[in-house]
Order: C-alpha cells, then sequence, then structure tokens
C-alpha cells in the first residue's frame, strides 16, 4: 500500500492575546472602574433591600471561658405572658438575659418580638407574641434584655431541651433556652420590689453562682448574646 505523501504544511498562527476584542477599547482602566463600580451598586443595593433581621440571630452563651460576662444591674425587664402575676401570691420564675452584641441600636421600629410557644401563661395560643421594645425604648449595644416569666409550674415548658423564648428578630426566630440556671423557685411577688430582685437573681442568684460564675467562666444556662448572623460563633443554643 502506497504511503501518503508527508507535506510539510506549517500555517501561520496568529496568537489570540495579539487581538482585541471589539470591546477592548471599553474595557481598559476606564471600563474595569466603570464595572467595579456597577458590582458595588449592586452589592449595596442588595444590602439596602435585604431585611435588617436577617442580619441577626441570638444564642446562648454556655460557658463564656472565651469571653468572660460581667452581669451588672439593672437590666431591662420583658413580662414574655398574659397573665398578669398577682401581688401576694408565689410564682416560680423562667428567665434568660441576652446582650446586644451588635453595633446597631434597635428600636420599637425594628419590631423584635418573644414568645413562649406552649407556656400556660400565654393560654397556649400559639403566635402570641410579645413586643420586646415598645415606645420610645431602645436596645443599645452591650445593653441586657431579661424575658422572664412567672409560673406555679418548676419547669413550664415543653420539651424541658427544646422549648425557650422564641426572640424573632422581624423574621429570624433563634429559640433561647434557660436551662437550669434560668429558673427561680418560689418568690412572693411584691410589684413595688420585683423589678430589684429579679436583677438581683440573674446577676447574682444561684444560677449565677452568687455572680462568681460568668466572671470566672462557669456555666451559666440563662446568658445569651445577639450577634450578626455572620459571626463565627463559639457555642450554640438554637435557632431557626
Amino acid at each position: 500500500m502506497p504511503r501518503r505523501p508527508m507535506k510539510a504544511f506549517h500555517p501561520d498562527v496568529e496568537h489570540f492575546e495579539a487581538r482585541q476584542l471589539l470591546s477592548a477599547g471599553l474595557a481598559g482602566t476606564t471600563g474595569r472602574a466603570d464595572a467595579h463600580a456597577a458590582a458595588a451598586a449592586i452589592g449595596n443595593a442588595h444590602a439596602a433591600t435585604r431585611p435588617l433581621a436577617r442580619q441577626f440571630l441570638a444564642y446562648r452563651i454556655t460557658n463564656p471561658t472565651y469571653r468572660l460576662v460581667h452581669l451588672k444591674p439593672p437590666f431591662q425587664h420583658v413580662l414574655v405572658q398574659k397573665i398578669q402575676p398577682v401581688p401576694g401570691r408565689v410564682y416560680n420564675i423562667l428567665f434568660v438575659a441576652v446582650q446586644n452584641n451588635t453595633a446597631q441600636t434597635f428600636t420599637a421600629a425594628s419590631g423584635f418580638k418573644v414568645r413562649l410557644p406552649g407556656f400556660t401563661g400565654t393560654r397556649r395560643v400559639v403566635g402570641n407574641a410579645f413586643p420586646v421594645l415598645t415606645g420610645n425604648q431602645t436596645w443599645a449595644p452591650k445593653q441586657w434584655i431579661v424575658f422572664y416569666a412567672l409560673s406555679k409550674k418548676y419547669y413550664p415548658l415543653s420539651p424541658q431541651a427544646a422549648a425557650g423564648f422564641q426572640l424573632d428578630t422581624a423574621g429570624r426566630s433563634s429559640t433561647l433556652i434557660p436551662g437550669p440556671s434560668g429558673i427561680f423557685l418560689r418568690l412572693k411577688y411584691d410589684p413595688a420590689t420585683f423589678g430589684r430582685t429579679l436583677d438581683w437573681i440573674v446577676a447574682y442568684g444561684q444560677g449565677a453562682q452568687q455572680g462568681a460564675g460568668s466572671a470566672l467562666g462557669l456555666p451559666d444556662t440563662a446568658i445569651n448574646t445577639l450577634v450578626a448572623a455572620s459571626t463565627n460563633r463559639q457555642d450554640f443554643a438554637g435557632h431557626f
């Protein structure tokens, strides 16, 4: 079988890098700057339309060794139940303390709400939520808010390992489980002194180990923090 003739064919190869697209004249330094500006504008538009609450979540600091917590009264209080306490009656207190560790000051317009699903004090209305802030109240950076409920039961929530105060930041829900530190038993309710008493319980009660617990990094299951959603969390209680 005859062999095919071998032809020395060497076509000229045009380097692609040497050619410019029709739009290359616009893609120089000015074009790149315009492209970056356009991308930044799009990003800013997305940030402006992103719901405020989607940027935040709350979670428990079970053992704050990495960042010691100093609970210093007075605190702001939010009662999370419809049924109002009766002076002279004895109640058990269920509570969590939450610190605003964001750089923003929240107001009533932020729309933050809190509820205790399944708690008898809310008459078991699942959608029943209470505003965290009302009127001209604010929640400034590093400020603490104590959410609490009064009950005749030892632990009125079920299941104990998953139920807690649901903090709804107008779109994102974080479940804050009180745990053993968030329970104080058999307190006679006196409206004239209750606020100061609750502050003492949160900061210096047995759950806070007479105030030494959080300062020494010992476990206090009632301490929580509100942070930006992008924060690299050290601990976790439960958020959805």
